[in-house]
Order: structure tokens, then C-alpha cells, then sequence
């Protein structure tokens, strides 16, 4: 599967993982993060793992924390309570949970209960009603609520759905809609036979995206690229069934094909910042390098601000020698912890370019330090010693790190050659 078991892996794809965050689905997102936490092949992968189940936490936490201030504008306050408290069990950063807190402190959450009422329903029971007034209620975690009943979890993963979408799947057939979240659980295989018992009239758009959608992550191509386009053209414009459809492609190495569907996606307008960027890996893969240059800077002029699109373009436009374009794009990239204010890929540009030696020696003395496991990094600081002439602390430290066996093969090739061009 290679390509596709990333885009298509379910509950294990680092791609399924971004797309979610990218689409707000918040809900999916933490828990695929959750999942994922201890699958991550390389410390990058487990930083942006990371950090995407920051943002997925925060972006949950914010929805209810929003749902509260309504309630509590409306003088609902025990379902603002709910909503807070679970929003306090979600929030990742200081100053969201900082807001949370305010909105906590802002006023009293649970109304006073007059005591005549209290008293009644100790002694009447029937005079309150099915349910005491004493009862309370308990609101439920966000791992609750995805995996208690069908309607709560439901509940919560549409909405981190645009609406007009939520709003389709929240009108589907009981059928479709348990399918629906087995999918979302990552049980394709207790899934697949719901699919098929969907009735004919409710087998739209949506029904045909899921299904192909389905068949991509269990490696089913044959299936899931009919499938796709059959939702495509039921609706042309489901963006989900489209980036679902042309990592399909490229994966099956159609590239015609693939590239023949982005260019009617375009002409019908339909998300440059993907089209754009999946046109760019395209003719990387063919070694098109000028071509994927102009759709790198078409793809970020249209707003792809994708950290591994951003990479991506960076590392093309270095290649056909856009040297500007290239440290531009990389220096939109978020400074690297105690690194001050320079990103790590930026850094290893300057590098490359003898530029910034300074600057980029802390940066990749503070990568040591927080990451000391990846040898990565203490290769690149014995680089910066030989670029600024520091000949012997260089030597001494490349030749410590040449033999790591953590280094991955081409940074292992890479330091012994530049072991042997220092050596003579």
C-alpha cells in the first residue's frame, strides 16, 4: 500500500490525522492522534502527532466552551456546566483553559432550587414528575461520548462537521448512520456489511464516498476508485470524495489520470490549495521539477499552508534553484522549541547555504538537547563546526555520530562522506 496506507491507514494515518484538523473534525482528530501517539516512526512524526492533538483537544474544547457562553446567556446554566466541565477535561493550551475558567467563575452554573421544592419532592415523589429534582445530571467525557451511545458520539463528531454536511449525515437512516460510525471507529470489517444494506434510494454522495473511502483503507482499489467517482458524479463539488479519490490515483501510479481529474477540479474551481499541491507531488514523482516549482507557488498563493505541503514546496524551489522563494516559505514554519526564532527546516536551509551559523548552531544545540535520542541533530552541529572552520570540534563530534545506528541511511551516507572529504 505505501503511499496509500498513510493517506488511507484510518485510525493509524498521520494524513487521516491532518485532513481531520483541516476539516475541523475535531472529534475524529483526537482520537486518531490518541492512536497514533505510539505508532510515530521518527521524532517528527511524534511532534506533529503532538501538536495536531493539541490543536484537535483545543478545537473541542473551544466548541464547548462556545456552547456554554449561549447557555449561560440563555440561563441554562446545568447545561453550561456540562459543557465546561467537559471542555475543561479537553483544552490543552494555558489560555484557553484560562478562558475556561473565567467563563466557570463568571457566574453561578447550577441555579438555586427553592427549599419548598426540595421538600415537595422528598415527600410527593409524583409531584415532580418522572424524575426527583434532587437527581443530577452527569455530563460525559469526551471519550464517553464517542464511544457510549450511537446518538452521543454521533452528536460529536458532527459537530466538528460544516454544518449543511452535519446536518445530512444527522438525517440518515439508522442504518447508514451505525455504519457510518463503525467507520469512524476503525471496524471496516463490521462496517462493510451495514454499507450494503443501505436501500437504494439513500445510496447518494455521501453513501458512495464512505463506501469507496472504506475500500481505500483496506486496500481494495479496484472498488474504491468506482465508488468515488460515483459520488463525484452524484456531486462534483464533495471535496471530501475528491481528496479522497486522487491519493487513490497517484497511488496506483495513474498519474494521467490523476492528473487529468485535478485539472477539472480546477477548472470547475473547486480547491486550488489541494488541486495545486497534488499536482506538485505529481510531477515531483515524474521528476517534473519545473513544473511542480509553478504548482508549489500556485498551491501556497492559494493559501496551502500545510506544514508538510510547505516542505514539500521548499525543498522543489531549492531544487530548480528559487533560493528566495524557498527560504520565504520556510520561514512561515513555527520556530523549533528553545530554538529561539528559527525553525529547524530553516535552519538546515542556512546550512546548506553557509548562511546564519550562529544562529542556526543554537538552534541545533537546543534540538540536542531536546531531542537527545536523534543523532540527527548532533550531525548537524558538527556540520555547523566544519562550516565555520572549528576543524577539530567538528571531526571529533562527525566522527562520534557517523557511526550511530539510529542515523537514517542517507543522513548515515551523508556524514560518511563528508568524513572522508574532511580526512582527504
Amino acid at each position: 500500500m505505501g503511499l496509500l496506507s498513510k493517506i488511507f491507514g484510518g485510525g493509524d494515518s498521520i494524513a487521516g490525522l491532518r485532513k481531520a484538523i483541516a476539516q475541523k473534525r475535531f472529534a475524529d482528530a483526537k482520537l486518531l492522534a490518541e492512536n497514533l501517539t505510539d505508532q510515530s516512526s521518527s521524532d517528527a512524526e511524534a511532534d506533529e502527532i503532538e501538536q495536531l492533538r493539541i490543536v484537535a483537544g483545543d478545537g473541542l474544547a473551544e466548541l464547548n466552551l462556545q456552547e456554554a457562553l449561549g447557555l449561560q446567556r440563555c440561563g441554562n446554566y446545568e447545561q453550561a456546566a456540562e459543557h465546561l466541565q467537559l471542555a475543561q477535561e479537553q483544552v490543552c493550551s494555558a489560555e484557553l483553559g484560562d478562558k475556561i475558567e473565567q467563563a466557570i467563575a463568571a457566574e453561578p452554573l447550577v441555579p438555586e432550587i427553592d427549599a419548598s421544592i426540595i421538600n415537595l419532592s422528598a415527600s410527593d415523589p409524583l409531584a415532580s414528575g418522572s424524575t426527583s429534582v434532587s437527581q443530577t445530571t452527569t455530563s460525559l467525557n469526551d471519550e464517553d461520548a464517542m464511544f457510549g451511545d450511537d446518538e452521543s458520539q454521533l452528536e460529536l463528531i458532527l459537530t466538528s462537521y460544516p454544518v449543511d454536511l452535519g446536518t445530512r449525515y444527522a438525517d440518515k437512516s439508522e442504518t447508514f448512520k451505525k455504519a457510518f460510525l463503525l467507520s469512524h471507529a476503525g471496524q471496516d470489517e463490521q462496517a462493510l456489511p451495514l454499507w450494503q444494506q443501505v436501500e437504494a434510494d439513500e445510496q447518494d454522495d455521501l453513501y458512495w464516498f464512505e463506501l469507496g473511502s472504506l475500500f481505500g483503507r483496506t486496500g481494495n482499489l479496484e472498488e474504491a476508485c468506482p465508488a468515488l467517482e460515483t459520488a463525484l458524479q452524484k456531486n462534483s463539488e464533495l471535496l471530501l470524495a475528491i481528496e479522497a479519490l486522487v491519493p487513490i490515483l497517484i497511488g496506483m501510479g495513474d498519474y494521467h489520470l490523476a492528473k487529468e481529474r485535478l485539472q477539472k477540479f480546477l477548472d470547475q474551481g473547486v480547491d486550488p490549495a489541494f488541486c495545486y499541491a497534488q499536482l506538485t507531488s505529481l510531477d515531483v514523482q515524474q521528476q517534473q521539477f519545473p513544473s511542480a516549482a509553478e504548482h508549489a507557488r500556485q498551491a501556497i498563493t492559494a493559501g496551502n499552508l500545510d506544514p508538510r505541503f510547505m516542505l514539500l514546496a521548499a525543498s522543489v524551489l531549492e531544487h530548480v534553484g528559487a533560493l528566495a522563494e524557498a527560504e520565504n516559505i520556510l520561514r512561515k514554519l513555527p520556530a523549533s522549541g528553545a530554538g529561539g526564532g528559527t525553525s529547524l527546516p530553516l535552519a538546515e536551509f542556512w546550512l546548506r547555504q553557509k548562511r546564519e551559523l550562529g544562529t542556526i548552531l543554537d538552534t541545533f544545540n537546543a534540538a540536542c538537547r531536546e531531542d537527545p535520542g536523534d543523532p540527527r541533530w548532533q550531525l548537524r552541529v558538527a556540520q555547523t563546526y566544519l562550516a565555520r572552520n572549528w576543524t577539530k570540534d567538528g571531526l571529533k563530534l562527525l566522527r562520534m555520530v557517523v557511526n550511530d545506528t539510529r542515523l537514517d541511511p542517507e543522513l548515515a551516507q551523508e556524514a560518511r562522506e563528508l568524513l572522508a572529504e574532511q580526512q582527504g
